[in-house]
């Protein structure tokens, strides 16, 4: 499998719910925070996307953005094994926000003077 589609399948298994997300962290990974994975599963998400790769060495880095009420960022390092999967090494959150819905904009006060 190639990378991306091994960053595919576990941002798709990560917004799915599945614990077998949790495979594809290699023993010792170095996540920020350590529970990052528990805060992924606890959220809902709608879709993700790939905003960023680069390569460096035989490594490379992805930032996806899981979509939905919540958005987060996640930026990742990922190493073939000496078995031939890719894993993840090394993951942050590099940035939340949250989504502005229908009901939260009705309950904003009016723009401009009052």
């Amino acid at each position: 499998m190639e990378v991306e589609a091994a960053v595919r399948e576990h941002a798709r298994r990560t917004i799915s719910q599945e614990p077998e997300a949790r495979d594809d962290l290699a023993p010792g990974a170095e996540l920020t925070p350590p529970d990052l994975l528990e805060r992924l599963g606890r959220a809902r998400f709608e879709a993700f996307e790939l905003v960023a790769h680069a390569k460096i060495g035989g490594h490379h880095v992805f930032k996806t953005k899981f979509v939905g009420p919540t958005v987060v960022v996640v930026q990742a390092r990922w190493a073939r094994e000496a078995d031939g999967q890719w894993q993840i090494r090394e993951a942050e959150i590099v940035r939340t926000e949250v989504s502005l819905t229908r009901d939260a904009e009705s309950s904003l006060p009016p723009s401009g003077l009052e």
